[in-house]
C-alpha cells in the first residue's frame, strides 16, 4: 500500500489562499484609495470654481456699491442744489413780493375806501379802514379776491362810524386774509383802474 502525504498540497492551498486574500484586500485598498483621492480631487476643483465664483460676485458687489455711492453723491447734489434753488427763489419772492402785494392792494381800493391799518405776519393778513357803504366795501373785497396776491380774503366786521373824518355814515370794517408772496405771473393786462387811470391787473387764474 503507498501512501501520499498531502499535508504539503494542504500547506501550499492555504498558503496560495491567504495570497489571495492579501491581493484582493490589497487591490481593495487601491480602489478605495484611488476613489478617494479622485473624489479629493473633484472637491478641490469645485472649490476653486467656487471660490473664482465667489470673488467674481464681491467684485461685482464691489463695484455696483462703488455705483450705489455715485448716485447718493448724485442725489445728495441734486438736494443741495433744490436746496439752494428755495432759498434763492424765496429771497427772490421776499425781495419782489411785498412791492407786488402792495401795487395790487392800491389797484383794488376804490376811491370811496380809506385804509387806516395794514398788517402782514407769516402769510396772514389783516386790514382795517373805512368805507362809504356796504357796496363799496364789497366791491373793494371783490376786486381784492381778483388778484393772485391775497387769498381767503373774508370781512370781519363791519359798523357804522360817525365820527370819521369822511363823510357820514361810513362803515368802519375789518378783513382778515391771506398774503401770496409769488413770484409775478405772466406779463399783466393794462385796464382802466377805479379812478380812470391805467392800472396792471395782476388777476387770478379763471
Amino acid at each position: 500500500m503507498i501512501r501520499i502525504n498531502l499535508l504539503p498540497v494542504r500547506q501550499i492551498k492555504a498558503k496560495f489562499g491567504r495570497r489571495k486574500d492579501l491581493m484582493i484586500a490589497g487591490a481593495s485598498l487601491a480602489v478605495t484609495a484611488v476613489l478617494i483621492a479622485g473624489l479629493h480631487l473633484y472637491q478641490s476643483h469645485q472649490r476653486s470654481n467656487l471660490e473664482k465664483e465667489l470673488a467674481s460676485l464681491q467684485a461685482e458687489i464691489e463695484t455696483l456699491n462703488v455705483k450705489v455711492r455715485e448716485v447718493a453723491d448724485v442725489e445728495k447734489k441734486i438736494a443741495d442744489l433744490k436746496g439752494k434753488l428755495t432759498i434763492i427763489e424765496d429771497l427772490a419772492r421776499r425781495k419782489v413780493g411785498p412791492v407786488r402785494v402792495m401795487e395790487s392792494l392800491s389797484a383794488a381800493v376804490p376811491p370811496s375806501v380809506w385804509l387806516t391799518e395794514f398788517r402782514e405776519s407769516a402769510g396772514s393778513l389783516a386790514l382795517t379802514g373805512i368805507a362809504i357803504d356796504n357796496q363799496t366795501l364789497a366791491d373793494f373785497l371783490k376786486a381784492l379776491d381778483k388778484f393772485v396776491y391775497f387769498k381767503n380774503v373774508d370781512l370781519i366786521e363791519s359798523s357804522q362810524d360817525d365820527k370819521s373824518s369822511p363823510p357820514a355814515k361810513s362803515f368802519k370794517f375789518s378783513v382778515r386774509g391771506q398774503v401770496l408772496y409769488q413770484p409775478l405771473p405772466s406779463p399783466p393786462e393794462t385796464k382802466p383802474g377805479p379812478s380812470g387811470v391805467s392800472q396792471r391787473q395782476e388777476q387770478k387764474k379763471p
